[in-house]
Formats: C-alpha cells, sequence, structure tokens
C-alpha cells in the first residue's frame, strides 16, 4: 500500500485536465452560439471532448467523495467499516440517519445545498440573459443532489458497479425520449422542445458518480493510495492542472462571465445583444 497525507496529486490533475477540456469546449460553444465562428459541436472530435470533460470530472468527483468517506471514518479504516462497527448500526444506520442525521452525513447535506444554491444562481441568471436555453438542472445542480444521494453507496465496492448501471443504462435510453411533461427533468424525463444550456439529469450521470465510487473505494481503499505512482506533484505542469483542479468550482462558476466579458472586450460581442 502507499500511504499519502494530505491530496492526492493525481486526483487534482485530473480534475485540473478536465477543466481545461471544459474552458475550450466551452469558449468554442460561445463562440458558435454567438455566431462569432463555426464549429461541429455535436459530433467529431469536439463532441468527445465535451463529453469526455464531464466524464472525467464526474468520475474523479465520485472517488473524491469515497476518499472523504473513507478517511472521515478513520485512517485505514476500509470502506465498510461503519458496516463493521456493530450488527444493530450495520442493519439500521441509513433509517437513522434519516431521522438523527449524523455529523458526517450533515457534511455531506451541507456540500448538497451549497453546490445546489450555486445551481440556483446560475438558473436566475441564465433565466433573465438567455430565456430560451437557461439552465434548469445543470452540473451544480446535479452535483449538490449527487452528494446527498452518494452517502448510502459510499461504503459499498463491487455492489455500485450494478448500481451504476441501473442508471447509465435508463438514463441513455431517456436521453433518446421526449415526455408530455416537465415535472421529472431533474431525473432526465426531457419535455419536448427542451433545450438548455447545461442539462445532467440523474439518469444517467449518476451511475457515473457510482462508477467513480467504485474506483475510489477500490483504487484509494480506506484513503489510502493502493498502487505506485512517481513523485510528479512538484512538478509545474502537474503543479498548474492540480491547481485547477483544487479551484474547479469557483473556475466553473466565473468561467463564462470571463469569457462574454473577454469578448465584449475584444469587440466581438455586444451584450445589449444578449
Amino acid at each position: 500500500m502507499y500511504r499519502a497525507q494530505g491530496r492526492f496529486w493525481e486526483i487534482d490533475f485530473l480534475r485540473g485536465l478536465a477543466v481545461v477540456l471544459m474552458l475550450g469546449y466551452h469558449f468554442l460553444y460561445d463562440l458558435d452560439f454567438f455566431r462569432l465562428a463555426e464549429f461541429e459541436l455535436n459530433s467529431g472530435l469536439l463532441s468527445y471532448i465535451g463529453r469526455g470533460s464531464a466524464e472525467m470530472f464526474i468520475l474523479v468527483s465520485g472517488a473524491a467523495l469515497s476518499i472523504s468517506y473513507s478517511r472521515a471514518n478513520g485512517p485505514g479504516a476500509s470502506p465498510s467499516h461503519s458496516a463493521h462497527s456493530s450488527t444493530l448500526h450495520s442493519t439500521s444506520s441509513f433509517a437513522l440517519t434519516s431521522v438523527f442525521p449524523s455529523k458526517l452525513f450533515r457534511k455531506y447535506l451541507r456540500r448538497g445545498l451549497k453546490l445546489f444554491t450555486l445551481g440556483l444562481v446560475l438558473t436566475a441568471v441564465t433565466r433573465v440573459f438567455l430565456p430560451e436555453r437557461y439552465i434548469l438542472f445543470g452540473i451544480l445542480h446535479f452535483f449538490g443532489v449527487s452528494a446527498i444521494l452518494a452517502y448510502p453507496y459510499l461504503r459499498l465496492k463491487e455492489a455500485n458497479l450494478l448500481m451504476a448501471l441501473l442508471f447509465l443504462i435508463p438514463g441513455y435510453w431517456l436521453g433518446t425520449r421526449t415526455f408530455g411533461f416537465s415535472t421529472l427533468i431533474w431525473l432526465g424525463f426531457r419535455p419536448e422542445h427542451f433545450q438548455a444550456l447545461d442539462y445532467f439529469p440523474v439518469f444517467p450521470w449518476f451511475g457515473m458518480i457510482l462508477l467513480g465510487i467504485y474506483l475510489g473505494n477500490s483504487l484509494y481503499a480506506g484513503g489510502i493510495r493502493q498502487f505506485a505512482v512517481p513523485a510528479l506533484e512538484s512538478s509545474g505542469a502537474v503543479k498548474g492542472f492540480s491547481w485547477l483542479g483544487k479551484h474547479s468550482l469557483f473556475i466553473y462558476f466565473i468561467h463564462q462571465p470571463l469569457f462574454l466579458a473577454l469578448l465584449w472586450t475584444a469587440g466581438y460581442l455586444d451584450l445589449n445583444l444578449i
């Protein structure tokens, strides 16, 4: 086993790489959206970059959730540590936390509510400036809900592979359909003519969170790295990507206003027309 204190550089690096891919894709999206240039974003290499950055980010986030949970249960604790603490607790822990939330669950609850609130801010802003394609359930809404939904899965290992399929397979099927109602948009039931700048429903994307949790509980069991990696945390490139990964939430929240300000400053965009 390969014990490490603090953060794992490879986790931050991968998250930072996803941020860079996301920034590049979104900048091209803005150029295409405002007809400043023309790109084929829904097929080919660019579509893989856009979707791949989201999948990478969500997988890494699931792994980070599992590492955080393992470390919170004590040094070297296994992902199922709480399940073995007592027979009574193992059979009723989730039922009890639903009535008397544990301190650890409250941590994820607060995190989820914070992210969901930030998502609502984006909903309000895009509803004003882009009413035809405003964000109703984007990635921040999704991460907010996932931080809460993931809690009972954080102690599981192989079972998360099966659970992931139960979200992924129906989710991809739902992605090919539209429905005559809008109340279940957050789950993946898209109404007819629905368009949004950012859309990450629970089906299928929570399946990616569960895959990330499985990877975290397998590759970082008990919060300890189970494999050897080069000591690259002091490398300039790694430090740069890792810095982006550590600040990914802030970067995501401000990157679109910065892109618009850049295009406006360069004289390519009239904000009065948005």
